[in-house]
């Protein structure tokens, strides 16, 4: 069926308001076979070149931007897919590191309307296919797609990579993915196409001998990558025989390996434009500063321990931690870890949240008058609504 028979049938929406407020209110559940189906019936253009698909537990984000910069370094055009949103929905969808504009959001899910409305899309798959839509349009030089969750059965697996990366594997999203970490590892190495390389930074010798095997019954290279060990901050990277300068959180060591070994393999990379790179690096709400108040989206147990070196490794004294998750997340286990800290459970308005004891506007202004420093953690989605709530104070 050709999709584009079907625009201006249905009711379109007027403005990007009512366009965000619907997109973001779809949570049907599909399986990734029916919304592969799905994306064949109507002919959506999943054939972008250049598509570098990346997979992990954390640092995903992270990757997706050190790949994107450095290739827009080099001067090519470079698309994005990314979630969850830290400012606004655009985001998700970028090239160049701007976000999709207001005007080309709206007429595209006006244009696609007829088939999110027919099949009951859900946020992430409405988002999807205005992502393969816009980009295609364009006709961009590279593509850095973001999983949302896993790699096998995610729905941006629909896409045919050229390149497939995963940062590491930790707990998270076990309802979904499984109990053990090498359940999680088949999952994230789902990505990986016949004939498609794979990079990590992945240090887990078990799950390594599983992502070589992989790599070997589907005839693709694989490229497992050491990560230097950091002991003081600021931290130090040798590439190509050159030491570079972090002034970053010390999980950033390991993207940038990886996104360095991935644009390197990609294209000749300029050694002369690593450093500017790394200087201009801005990612939201990864120990994001504000004064002595820290915004970090740690969500699951791998990213509670890379904060918690982080805030050792930086010498922050006298800290007071504000929290809240998700309902899906291991609470309890992330509190526990933290248990050096003062810590008060904070609530936002989600209805994912697990809740808390006190509005999180409160909870930071009690941390204020207790600590030197505040740290927000506990969920991207909570960080994300404190960001905006510090930004407009």
């Amino acid at each position: 069926m050709e999709w584009h028979l079907l625009i201006g049938v249905f009711p379109m929406f007027k403005t990007i308001d009512e366009a965000l407020n619907f997109i973001e209110s779809q949570r049907m559940k599909r399986s990734f076979k029916e919304f592969q189906e799905i994306i064949k019936r109507y002919h959506l253009p999943v054939d972008l070149k250049n598509v570098i698909h990346v997979a992990g537990t954390n640092g995903k984000g992270s990757t997706v931007t050190f790949i994107k910069d450095l290739l827009v370094k080099q001067g090519y055009h470079v698309g994005t897919f990314t979630s969850p949103y830290i400012i606004k929905h655009n985001e998700r969808i970028s090239v160049d590191g701007k976000s999709i504009p207001d005007e080309e959001l709206l007429r595209l899910v006006n244009d696609l309307y007829p088939i999110i409305e027919k099949e009951h899309l859900s946020m992430f798959e409405i988002d999807t296919i205005i992502m393969l839509n816009y980009f295609h349009e364009l006709d961009l030089d590279y593509h850095v797609i973001e999983c949302g969750i896993g790699g096998l059965n995610d729905k941006t697996n629909v896409i045919q990579s050229q390149v497939a990366v995963i940062s590491n594997i930790g707990y998270d999203h076990q309802f979904m993915l499984g109990d053990t970490l090498l359940e999680i590892a088949r999952h994230k190495v789902g990505i990986v196409k016949e004939g498609v390389p794979l990079f990590t930074t992945e240090q887990n010798k078990e799950i390594l001998s599983y992502f070589k095997d992989y790599c070997t019954k589907h005839q693709s290279t694989f490229y497992p990558l050491q990560v230097e060990k950091q002991y003081q901050y600021p931290y130090h990277l040798h590439f190509h025989q050159k030491k570079y300068v972090l002034h970053l959180p010390t999980y950033q060591v390991s993207n940038l390996t990886l996104a360095l070994n991935v644009v390197d393999y990609l294209c000749d990379l300029n050694d002369e434009d690593i450093q500017a790179v790394i200087d201009d690096f801005k990612w939201p709400c990864r120990f994001e500063q504000f004064g002595h108040l820290y915004l970090d989206g740690a969500h699951n147990i791998s990213g509670i321990e890379a904060l918690i070196q982080t805030i050792k490794e930086r010498k922050l004294e006298d800290v007071g931690i504000v929290f809240s998750a998700l309902m899906d997340k291991d609470c309890q286990k992330m509190l526990d870890m933290l248990k050096e800290f003062d810590v008060v459970i904070a609530d936002f308005d989600d209805e994912r949240s697990q809740g808390g004891h006190i509005p999180y506007q409160k909870a930071i202004e009690i941390m204020k008058a207790k600590h030197q420093n505040i740290v927000v953690t506990g969920s991207l989605h909570f960080v994300s609504t404190v960001r905006k709530y510090v930004i407009s104070a």
